[in-house]
């Protein structure tokens, strides 16, 4: 049943990104598992942050579907720290795998490091956490991180290599990886 509203809202995706100008679409996978994310912003500081919303889903080769929608704020750390942006952000995850059902509010936030120097090379690093009392279903928490390494080859379009982990304690006892490893992404800016 979890599969089929995982399906229904990643059509909706597919069908509304057309019609919404998007700002992001990212795309990332390996032998095992893909992602997919569309991101749109809804305020905007000019062009270093401001807030977004983001929809997506991971499916991994061993048929379980991670739907993910969240919204974060993100801008620059600092004026002494140039090139550093800093950000805060709320997920929701809806898991679906063989061995159980999960969902899950997660708090969180990232890091981004541009050089100044070297502006177009960046270091992206972010974590999301759901405790006990936010994890439903069969879950006891679950956290989520992600880090890449990223190059912008043209104004709007940056390739990356990325590692992520989202993994969940069971309330049954045990823990479940949806996914873990490596990948490589390409990320478009509209």
């Amino acid at each position: 049943m979890f599969k089929r509203y995982t399906l229904l809202v990643a059509s909706a995706m597919l069908m509304l990104a057309p019609a919404v100008k998007a700002d992001t679409l990212d795309l990332n996978l390996n032998n095992d598992s893909v992602q997919f994310l569309y991101i749109t912003p809804f305020t905007s500081d000019q062009g270093i942050g401001g807030a977004s919303l983001e929809m997506g889903m991971i499916y991994t080769e061993d048929n379980d579907y991670l739907g993910i929608i969240g919204l974060d704020i993100k801008g620059e750390a600092g004026s002494g720290s140039p090139g550093l942006v800093a950000g805060v952000g709320v997920r929701g995850y809806g898991v679906n795998t063989s061995r159980a059902d999960i969902g899950a509010l997660a708090i969180g936030g990232l890091l981004q490091y541009s050089p100044p120097a070297l502006s177009r090379l960046g270091i992206v690093g972010q974590i999301y956490y759901s405790p006990e009392i936010l994890t439903f279903m069969d879950g006891r928490n679950l956290l989520s991180v992600e880090f890449r390494v990223e190059y912008k080859v043209l104004t709007q379009a940056i390739v990356y290599l990325g590692y992520r982990d989202v993994s969940a304690d069971l309330d049954g006892g045990g823990s479940v990886d949806v996914d873990d490893g490596g990948h490589i992404g390409l990320r478009f800016m509209f």
